[in-house]
Order: structure tokens, then C-alpha cells, then sequence
């Protein structure tokens, strides 16, 4: 009978579960910390551009404080209409009534509480409500009765001091206690100026016979025509309230979707700009909508075909504090730049 030898049975390798779970674990540490790398990159990256933006925005506002801030000093030096008041310290010089060294009489008074002042042979003459030179003019009639051509002079060597209040978005907001006759600009320079997020334009609130009466200044207009008419004077209890700027926003197909401070007068086009401009690959300007909170908190949507507005055959949409604008996606153009950028991918990676 024959003998048939035992066949070899050939060891199949083990698998082993341990390696490959270790290899597994590399490939996913290699990954996490590519991927990492790639968001710190990325995060760096938009620190940076939030910083510059930053930056700029701060330098911007120094810029606009230094401006209004030339304009206060232009209409402090400017001759002004300051009107003497109670406990003011007034300097009257009699230039045709001698002291006793022989020099013209100089009479320093402090003006009462019921706006008086007492002087020589005419005794109380009313003082409150008269500038310097009206003041003069006043005392040369009273002194016509002892004095042929009375000449005379008046200087203010004390103002009365007052206090006017500089709230909201300024460096240092509070009380200021002011000494003579001071403009708005001037207060709001002597609060540090406007913040980064300040609107451009104020509030000067103030108290008459008729109630409290309030009046919205526009600093951008100010600035720029440098028409005095917009920075009036102050008196006594007057606030000046710097409002936060409004914010809206530009959501959608913009290279630069976010919210942004309603500074200035503002359009849907400049809105549009402002966040970067319409990404011209993806969006369908046609379709830009624009949601305004109404009165009744719900939301209106008033739809803007930004390309008429280019032609001219559309007027631009002024822009309100909390307006949201939204560019829509283009279906085509969308699948087209996803086929295109997967090419994009491949060809960046094989260059990788």
C-alpha cells in the first residue's frame, strides 16, 4: 500500500489587529493635526484682516475727531456772542474819572444774582443779557448824565461757570464744567472725542420756557461745509447725547458678509461695497432682497435688482439702522463653480 507523505500546511500570517490599529491612529493624528495647521493658518489669517479692518476704523475716527476738533478751536477764536450773566467778574475802566494816582478809575465788579452790577455816581445798572460792547454802549448812556463822551471799556475777567452733560459714545463721557461761552464741538472735543462706535450724528437737548427741545446735529455735515449754524453755542443743563451707530447688515453672495456700522448716509449699492461687493461667480444681483424691520417687529421684504440700479433705471434704496440685505445664490452659476472648483482642488493638489 502506498504511503503518501503528510502534506505541509503552509502558515497563512496572522493579521495583526494591533499594527494596524496603530497605523490607523497615525494616519488619524496626521490628519487632526494637518487639519489644525490648516485652522490656525486660516484663524491667523482672519485675525489679521479683523486687526487691519480694526485699525483702519480707529484711524478713520482720529481722523474725524481731529477734524471737528480743528473746527471747535476756529469757532472758539471767532468772535463771539457771549452774554454776561450772574456772577460773572467784570472789569469796568472810567477813562474820564481819575483814581487817586492819577490813572482812569478801573471798577471790578462781580455781577449779582439779579444780574446787577453797582458802580460810581450811577449806581446799579443791569448787566445780565448784554455782550461786552453792548455793555459798554449801555454804561457811556448812563454815565452821558455826569460825563460829556464818557469813555469807557469792559472786560470780563471771570465767566460764570455752568455745566453741560456729554453722554453716550464719546472716550469720556459726564459732566463738564464749562466757563464761558463754549460751542458743541468744543464740549464733545473736551470729552475725548467720538468713540469707534459712534454715529455721526448728535443729540443737543435743552431746557426752555416752552419744555425740553431737542435737535439732531450731523457731524458729517458739519465737517465737511464747516457751517457754523450746526455747532451752536451752549448754555446751562444742556446734554449732548452721541447715539452708538446703527448696524446692518449684508448677508448672502458679498465677499464680505457680516454687519456693519450705519456711520453715514448709506445706499444699498454702498452697502453692498462696503461688504466687499457681490461675488460676481455665484450671485444673482437681481434677486437682492432687503428685510426692514417695520413697527409691528415683523419683517418686510422689499426686493432690489441692484443691475437696475447700475442702469439708472432704478433709484438706490437709503439703508436704516437693523436693515438686513441679503444676495441670493445663482442655481447655474453655483453648479458651475462647484465642477470648476473641484478641478481647481485637483490641479492645486497634483502642484501640491
Amino acid at each position: 500500500m502506498p504511503i503518501h507523505p503528510t502534506p505541509i500546511r503552509r502558515r497563512r500570517p496572522r493579521f495583526r489587529l494591533t499594527r494596524f490599529l496603530n497605523v490607523i491612529t497615525v494616519l488619524v493624528v496626521l490628519a487632526v493635526v494637518a487639519i489644525g495647521s490648516g485652522a490656525c493658518g486660516v484663524s491667523r489669517r482672519q485675525l489679521a484682516i479683523q486687526q487691519a479692518e480694526a485699525d483702519a476704523k480707529a484711524k478713520e475716527v482720529d481722523s474725524f475727531n481731529q477734524d471737528l476738533s480743528t473746527i471747535a478751536a476756529q469757532s472758539a477764536s471767532a468772535p463771539g456772542d457771549y452774554r454776561v450773566g450772574p456772577e460773572d467778574l467784570i472789569e469796568v475802566t472810567l477813562y474820564d474819572i481819575e483814581s487817586q494816582n492819577g490813572e482812569p478809575r478801573v471798577i471790578v465788579a462781580r455781577v449779582s444774582n439779579s444780574g446787577f452790577i453797582t458802580l460810581p455816581y450811577v449806581g446799579k445798572v443791569k448787566a445780565e443779557g448784554f455782550g461786552p460792547l453792548e455793555l459798554e454802549e449801555e454804561l457811556r448812556r448812563s454815565y452821558l448824565r455826569f460825563i460829556h463822551e464818557p469813555q469807557i471799556t469792559v472786560f470780563i475777567r471771570e465767566y460764570r461757570s455752568f455745566r453741560v452733560s456729554v453722554v453716550g459714545n464719546v472716550k469720556n463721557p459726564g459732566v463738564l464744567e464749562l466757563r464761558g461761552r463754549k460751542s458743541l464741538l468744543e464740549a464733545v472735543a473736551m470729552s475725548g472725542g467720538l468713540t469707534v462706535d459712534a454715529g455721526r450724528s448728535v443729540r443737543l437737548t435743552r431746557a426752555s420756557d416752552n419744555g425740553l427741545q431737542s435737535v439732531l446735529i450731523d457731524l458729517d455735515q458739519l465737517a465737511e461745509s464747516g457751517d457754523m449754524r450746526l455747532n451752536p453755542s451752549l448754555l446751562p443743563g444742556d446734554v449732548i447725547n452721541v447715539p452708538k451707530a446703527g448696524i446692518f447688515y449684508v448677508e448672502g453672495m458679498v465677499k464680505k458678509p457680516g454687519a456693519y456700522p450705519l456711520l453715514t448716509a448709506t445706499t444699498v449699492t454702498q452697502a453692498l461695497v462696503t461688504a466687499g461687493g457681490i461675488d460676481p461667480a455665484l450671485a444673482r444681483a437681481s434677486g437682492t432682497t432687503l428685510y426692514r424691520k417695520r413697527a409691528n417687529g415683523q419683517r418686510e421684504a422689499i426686493e432690489i435688482d441692484v443691475n437696475d440700479i447700475a442702469a439708472g433705471k432704478l433709484t438706490d434704496t437709503p439703508v436704516q439702522a437693523e436693515d438686513v440685505i441679503v444676495v441670493p445664490v445663482s442655481g447655474p452659476k453655483f453648479v458651475f463653480e462647484q465642477i470648476t472648483g473641484l478641478v481647481r482642488v485637483g490641479v492645486n493638489a497634483v502642484a501640491f
